[in-house]
């Protein structure tokens, strides 16, 4: 994949419609590409890990594909009600970059 091509997602959105994401070049994160494309991703916070207003839970094939959580990340998805210990995670804290082509995510449903 070259440096300045698109990293393609599956975003699945709270309403179960599947959606192509487009990552692009200057994207930082994934929540900042799953905010500009307006399917339910809040931010808050703005990226700093302190409202989970970006969590997704990431499908089973990628879990062990990312770095793990971080431990404020790990607290902080933890009082949420729909916390899943294996899939859950906040988008602000996912780096963009090539290896993210292809994930599949769903965006958790609102708390």
């Amino acid at each position: 994949m070259a440096v300045n091509e698109d990293i393609r997602l599956k975003v699945y959105t709270r309403d179960g419609e599947q959606r192509e994401v487009l990552m692009q070049p200057g994207h930082p994160t994934l929540m900042h590409a799953l905010y500009d494309e307006d399917i339910g991703v809040e931010a808050s916070c703005g990226g700093c890990a302190s409202c989970a207003t970006c969590h997704v839970l990431i499908d089973d094939a990628w879990v062990e594909r990312l770095p793990p959580r971080r431990a404020e990340e790990d607290t902080l998805l933890q009082f949420q009600e729909h916390f899943d210990a294996r899939h859950s995670r906040l988008a602000c804290q996912i780096d963009a970059g090539p290896e993210l082509n292809g994930l599949i995510c769903t965006v958790a449903p609102e708390e």
